[in-house]
């Protein structure tokens, strides 16, 4: 009984401190961003407000492009560049949580935004001008507790931080406590970096227009080694070979699309050959950190030798290390027998076409 008694005194003591604590950190965190639990509308003119203070010396830069495409090994070389920070895919919870059907989005400043099926691209331009802003306060909490952080170098600490928290506290209390550590990581860096494989490059525009200096890096890849790329992590591209084409290359031409008519209007829109970065890389990246404004360091160069010419053996499919990346971009060829080709043909050709690749 006195054991029992302790515990419960014990309890009722700690428990209003963790609150209180709780209440400091998102505080002291709402003193640095926006408070986004107003209504919609005066959210939105206030991230407005803020955004139009802040893009004077921020440079984004989004990496656009399709699963498979080669956006890991573009994203890796890319924030090694010391004044970058850089998320690696941080639309892929989003996707997940509209996958179970969740009505809410649960921020971490402790509003509950709804959301509905058709949602998605929505929603995913707001995650990106929040990021961007650094304003991880209006984001659900599992973006920011979510195990891809630790693929970029930047939010190691902060992800570390939260999981080591969680292990006596809740979620969320885990995530405030860190995310001041994220935070000061993103607003020292004037280069902000964003692997996005979830979205078409039609709602790059209005990001385009709210960011003068932001540039999208629009990577294209053949068709064929995405889809023999993909059947190797079970897509069964094969099932019916001529619909996945098809249903792939009309996005990519989609997205060919829009980067032609956009950059008319804002020339921000960079096109990027994954098999120059596989077959070239140094080049390639020299050339891409130039038109970046990234500067391109020996310690750079040493990345992008260990990433593509060391010949370290990988088994991750999803990592972007390869042993080889001249060999592995023509790794696909042989895969397909001559009528698959001819089909891919007849779906693909006129993309193919568009961006110089052959029927071979």
């Amino acid at each position: 009984m006195p054991t029992r008694r302790s515990l419960r005194i014990a309890i009722l003591a700690v428990g209003p401190i963790l609150l209180l604590f709780d209440v400091f950190v998102l505080n002291n965190l709402k003193h640095r961003v926006t408070d986004t639990r107003d209504s919609s509308t005066e959210n939105e003119e206030q991230l407005s407000k803020t955004i139009s203070l802040r893009t004077a010396d921020i440079h984004p830069i989004i990496i656009l492009s399709t699963f498979r495409s080669g956006s890991s090994l573009t994203g890796d070389i890319l924030q090694q560049d010391r004044d970058s920070f850089y998320l690696y895919e941080p639309l892929n919870p989003l996707n997940y949580l509209m996958y179970q059907n969740i009505s809410n989005l649960h921020l971490v400043n402790g509003s509950v935004q709804p959301i509905g099926i058709q949602d998605f691209n929505k929603v995913s331009t707001k995650i990106l001008l929040s990021l961007i802003t650094c304003d991880f306060t209006s984001l659900d909490v599992h973006i920011v507790s979510h195990g891809f952080l630790y693929y970029s170098n930047k939010s190691v600490p902060y992800i570390t931080c939260v999981d080591r928290n969680k292990r006596r506290a809740s979620l969320l209390f885990s995530i405030r406590k860190c995310l001041p550590i994220l935070m000061e990581a993103c607003e020292k860096s004037s280069h902000r970096i964003f692997k996005i494989v979830r979205l078409s490059m039609d709602w790059m525009e209005m990001l385009l227009e709210k960011f003068p200096k932001l540039v999208v890096v629009h990577l294209i890849r053949d068709p064929r080694p995405i889809q023999v790329s993909r059947d190797k992590l079970g897509a069964n591209i094969f099932k019916d070979l001529r619909k996945s084409f098809q249903e792939l290359c009309n996005l990519l031409s989609w997205n060919l699309f829009f980067e032609t008519k956009m950059n008319n209007t804002y020339k921000r829109i960079v096109r990027l050959y994954y098999e120059d970065l596989a077959i070239y890389p140094f080049r390639t990246s020299k050339w891409l950190y130039k038109i970046l404004g990234l500067h391109y360091t020996s310690d750079v160069q040493a990345h992008v030798h260990h990433l593509t010419r060391a010949g370290i053996q990988s088994d991750c499919p999803t990592c972007a290390v390869r042993a080889n990346s001249s060999a592995h971009a023509y790794s696909w060829k042989g895969f397909f027998n001559a009528s698959q080709l001819n089909d891919i043909q007849d779906v693909c050709g006129n993309y193919m076409k568009a961006v110089g690749y052959i029927n071979s």
